[in-house]
């Protein structure tokens, strides 16, 4: 972003801003649903040649696989993206990148040789199958190239270099796709050619992205900034493992007690249901950035108060279509035998309405700069998710486990907001937002636990009960002024949009 245009941001009424958002939130949204849908292709060809139990087994060492990498970046990227910008000087912003880069490659190093030699031990002692450890090994194989992957996209992002980014999100995941289809496909190569299908793309994407962000690049001068860039990403560490572990105490908790059929019928659903992180991702990526850079302007308030109501009023109105169409979507990409997974659908994504409200609503902890809450927050979701999953699983199956990854991160979403109103002074009112949320459970619920006898009247219902929602959203959710100023806030955005194409 070039000096002038922070000026403008910054100096901007509250609509120029939310439609700078948009139009960051469309951009980064498109790269990322993209790069996505591209992944998802597989599954039909995943879960039609693989058998349940062996889809499970993939889909568990996936979430496993994801818990280290969260640990190897060691939240370097939240560091960036805080200290970035704190200095207008250009050899110590290339310092403070450079240094964040070397702690990632020295722990990237060191997970990586150690996660290899002992994989049938971590397996066994996680999921109970040493026998896919061989196959593991070579998911650990490519820890180094998706980090190279991971730090070059993050600061594309974060320095505004929009078309790279778009390059390395996308073009990452066509070779891949094409690579997996290839090696698992034609060449029958099974699980292994999925996991050589990714050393092969995030190798060529991760040298590419490195290339790409040269400039930002110097020799590393001693190691200060990587210290205290370390201090502050610590918790965000913490916070990524914790996202990750959660899932996978959703597979430890379903393979131990229920089987690896069932860690597949509740993959597919997962799967299914986290498409809506696709626009929470999108709207992140360009509302953090944004957040840091209006922060002290009079109406920044506001802005976020807004900014959180239109949110979450989208992703509820995005979960009640995703609801009504889990079982068709399900049935058609991954196959018939997997379409009881979709129980676990609308608890999972309420969990993820939670989860984007409490980052909205919880903005003073990073304002305030104490990331320890961060990680506070996470580590209670994590007991707490673990707890009632446990609690859950066996009277419930999938089902419970779904219902206590939602109970878990309620409990998480409630510290880290109650964390954030202990160490900054900004509050945001919170009744439309949870209303929104309790209207999109009853519409779930209403659209899962009512049977119809034909497709055509279950059709009929769920689009009634869908336009319900929608009507009572609007009308009930937003006051006069509310609908004209949204109103005239996308307006704005299309007719910039139409222009600027």
């Amino acid at each position: 972003m070039t000096e002038e245009r922070y000026k403008t941001i910054r100096a901007g009424t509250i609509r120029q801003r939310l439609a700078f958002v948009a139009k960051d939130s469309a951009l980064y949204g498109s790269a990322t649903a993209l790069s996505s849908m591209l992944n998802l292709m597989l599954l039909p060809f995943l879960t039609r040649l693989f058998e349940k139990a062996e889809f499970g087994a993939l889909d568990s060492m996936l979430v496993l696989g994801a818990a280290f990498v969260a640990f190897i970046i060691m939240g370097q990227d939240s560091s960036i993206a805080r200290y970035f910008y704190e200095t207008e000087e250009i050899e110590e912003r290339k310092q403070i990148v450079s240094q964040a880069l070397l702690t990632e490659l020295v722990i990237a190093g060191i997970v990586t040789v150690s996660v290899w030699m002992f994989a049938a031990e971590i397996l066994d002692r996680v999921y109970g199958i040493p026998q896919y450890a061989s196959i593991f090994r070579w998911m650990i194989a490519s820890f180094p190239f998706l980090i190279l992957v991971r730090f070059s996209s993050n600061l594309l992002k974060w320095t505004f270099a929009r078309y790279r980014f778009v390059l390395i999100s996308i073009g990452s995941s066509v070779t891949f796709l094409l690579l997996a289809l290839l090696h698992v496909a034609v060449l029958d190569m099974g699980m292994k050619g999925y996991f050589l299908a990714q050393v092969m793309s995030y190798g060529v994407f991760g040298f590419l992205g490195i290339w790409f962000c040269r400039e930002h690049f110097a020799l590393p001068r001693g190691f200060a900034h990587g210290r205290e860039m370390l201090s502050y990403g610590g918790p965000f560490m913490v916070t990524a493992v914790a996202t990750c572990v959660i899932p996978a105490l959703d597979r430890v908790m379903i393979t131990n007690f229920l089987g690896l059929e069932s860690t597949g019928l509740y993959g597919i659903g997962y799967r299914y249901a986290f498409m809506l992180m696709l626009p929470i991702q999108a709207f992140m990526a360009a509302w953090m950035p944004f957040t840091l850079s209006i922060y002290k302007e009079s109406n920044a308030n506001e802005t976020y108060n807004r900014g959180l109501v239109l949110t979450t009023a989208a992703l509820s109105a995005l979960s009640v279509v995703m609801i009504a169409m889990a079982e068709p979507i399900i049935e058609i990409v991954a196959s018939a035998p997997y379409l009881s997974g979709h129980i676990v659908v609308l608890p999972l994504l309420l969990g993820l309405i939670i989860q984007n409200i409490s980052h909205i609503a919880g903005l003073g902890i990073a304002l305030s700069k104490q990331t320890r809450f961060t990680m506070y927050s996470y580590l209670i979701g994590v007991l707490a998710s673990a707890g009632f999953i446990w609690l859950l699983v066996q009277p419930y199956g999938i089902l419970g486990v779904a219902c206590g990854a939602l109970l878990g991160k309620l409990a998480q979403s409630i510290a880290y907001v109650g964390f954030a109103y202990r160490v900054y002074p900004i509050r945001f009112p919170m009744l439309r937002p949870v209303s929104m949320v309790l209207l999109t459970a009853i519409a779930g619920l209403s659209m899962q636990e009512i049977e119809l006898a034909t497709a055509l009247q279950i059709t009929a219902y769920r689009s009634i009960v869908v336009l319900l929602f929608f009507s009572i959203g609007w009308f009930a959710m937003f006051d006069r002024g509310d609908r004209a100023k949204t109103l005239r806030m996308v307006r704005a955005y299309l007719g910039g949009t139409a222009s600027g194409s």
